[in-house]
This record gives structure tokens, C-alpha cells and sequence, in this order.
């Protein structure tokens, strides 16, 4: 005695409902990532944006800001970034700047800023699968 099943699998239907997950979760991610995001005056927050789309046969949910301090906060500079050096002036001797509440201030070095992954976090957060939180530049 043999069995045959025959099996049709709509791959149109099942691309929508992919891209729907993927939109799901893209769209929480950007809502998540709004809420961790460090604010000082909030153009950073109201940067962020998403969208999903097809590439080829994968369908890509991307969450970013456009601003370039973005990259800054998010993966931290001088000792805590990715080069791990302390900040020093390139073509000057001292670095020079205004702190609120402070005036300004002079250094010849600073450590840097401390990362604040929010992007990353969010995705953690909201993401119903694993988070590989490898960098890529």
C-alpha cells in the first residue's frame, strides 16, 4: 500500500505574508527605537525612519537616520567606539568646545562618548527571532 500527497503551495501568498511579518516588526522596531533613543533636543528621534521592500527573492525591513551624529551615539567614539583610542586634536593643540551650563571647555584629550544602541536594543526588543548583534561599518 502507497500514499501520494500533492501539495500546491501559493508562492505569491506566501510572500505577502512574509513581507507583512517582516513590515510588522520593522515598523515596531522604528517605534521602539523612537522611544530608546537618547534626546537632548530630539532632531536624532525624528530622524528615524523604516521601510520595507523586495530585494531579488528576500523581502528587507531597515531601520536608520540619515543624520551623521547618528553612527556616533549609536556605537560610541574615542576609547568606547570603534577605534577605542582617546579623542586628541588632529591640527590644533587643544580641543575646544561649549558645554551647556559650563561655558567652554578645553582639553587635550577626552575619552569619548559611551555607546547608546538604541537602534540594536529596539530590535531586540521587538524582534521575534535572534539578534545577531555583530557591528557592521
Amino acid at each position: 500500500m502507497s500514499v501520494h500527497v500533492e501539495t500546491d503551495i501559493d508562492e505569491a501568498a506566501v510572500a505577502r505574508l512574509v513581507a507583512g511579518i517582516v513590515d510588522e516588526v520593522t515598523t515596531a522596531t522604528a517605534n521602539a527605537a523612537r522611544r530608546r533613543c537618547p534626546v537632548d533636543n530630539g532632531p536624532l528621534r525624528a530622524s528615524i525612519r523604516s521601510e520595507t521592500r523586495q530585494r531579488g527573492s528576500e523581502i528587507v525591513g531597515e531601520v536608520w537616520s540619515n543624520l551623521e551624529y547618528a553612527a556616533y551615539v549609536h556605537e560610541g567614539t574615542g576609547i568606547y567606539g570603534p577605534v577605542g583610542r582617546p579623542i586628541r586634536p588632529v591640527r590644533a593643540r587643544m580641543l575646544s568646545w561649549e558645554q551647556r551650563g559650563v561655558g567652554r571647555v578645553f582639553a587635550r584629550e577626552v575619552k569619548g562618548q559611551r555607546p547608546q544602541p538604541f537602534l540594536a536594543d529596539a530590535l531586540e526588543e521587538v524582534s521575534p527571532w535572534p539578534v545577531d548583534r555583530t557591528t557592521r561599518y
